[in-house]
């Protein structure tokens, strides 16, 4: 067995993965506000297991050295910066521990088992406390050095003048969403959440509203969320050759979320004829959430089987 775990800016989840990865034993915790509870939270965790357990495998945000297990920067969570996480747990406990990027492991997980198989090139969009992005091509993530082989090429279209603006435009939109962080599902839920009036932040009451068609604020930032969503997908095919592009995180459970990216992300294309590329398949990961934990555990056992 291989403990799964995967580090989220609201949640750390985990669970068992056996050698036909499936997941059992799963829970979550809340991810602590500083580096002294995270490590005490996380060795807590390992320890229920490690009598169980042949080694961990760790789906981490942000900046990862996964050859070495090193956390640069752990995305939106501030205080995972230059951490030896690897190397640590693995002094400790005395097992193989290997580390990847959370969306890298999403995408790794469908490109191996799910929605992503057989593909020259897709994407997963893992939508959490921020958004993440992974790059696949037949079962393996694309390294910085096999990636340019799929960059898009400028179209002659897209160099005339009616259409360069658009991308353009395109691109600075979806580079604000991101530094602004406006792909968040989880700030998503909290403004809807605070639109309803709930007393804490609930996911599925903020669906079941959206479906008994609540208030028209309601759906507004529901179909602004989508359109952010949207813009992110399109810029990436304006650079990357994708083939399709899978929704991840908890939220992707939502049918009416896909949908409503898909409705926007048509929208988009539709209002330019002449971009230089067929409209792709989006629709949620096989696995939803799930994908980063059998994400990490592939991982730890394709580079064990090294």
């Amino acid at each position: 067995m291989i403990l799964a775990i995967d580090i989220g800016g609201t949640f750390i989840k985990f669970g068992l993965v056996d050698n036909d990865f499936r997941i059992s034993n799963q829970s979550k915790v809340q991810t602590p506000s500083s580096l002294d509870n995270f490590w005490i939270t996380l060795e807590s965790i390992i320890s229920s297991f490690e009598n169980d357990i042949s080694g961990i495998a760790i789906a981490c945000p942000g900046e990862i050295n996964s050859k070495r297990g090193f956390v640069f920067k752990g995305g939106l969570i501030p205080y995972l910066t230059a951490i030896p996480l690897g190397t640590r747990l693995s002094k400790i406990f005395k097992l193989p521990v290997k580390v990847i990027n959370d969306a890298d492991a999403a995408a790794l997980a469908e490109a191996r088992y799910g929605s992503l198989q057989d593909l020259d090139c897709g994407a997963a969009l893992v939508l959490g406390t921020g958004v993440g992005l992974g790059l696949v091509s037949q079962g393996s993530l694309l390294s910085p050095l096999s990636i340019t082989q799929y960059l898009r090429a400028p179209s002659p279209q897209s160099m005339g003048q009616t259409v360069l603006p658009f991308q353009l435009g395109l691109f600075k939109h979806a580079l604000f969403s991101l530094v602004d962080n406006k792909g968040s599902a989880v700030g998503f839920v909290h403004e809807a959440s605070q639109i309803l009036g709930l007393e804490q932040d609930d996911g599925l009451a903020v669906f079941s509203a959206l479906d008994e068609n609540h208030s028209e604020q309601l759906n507004r930032l529901f179909k602004d969320y989508c359109h952010e969503i949207a813009v992110l997908i399109l810029n990436l095919q304006s650079f990357f050759k994708l083939d399709r592009v899978v929704i991840g995180g908890g939220i992707s459970k939502q049918n009416s979320l896909i949908e409503g990216i898909v409705n926007a992300y048509e929208e988009l294309f539709n209002e330019k004829s002449e971009l230089g590329f067929e409209p792709i398949t989006i629709q949620a990961c096989h696995f939803h959430n799930d994908s980063n934990l059998l994400g990490a555990a592939s991982y730890f056992a394709s580079e064990n089987a090294l």
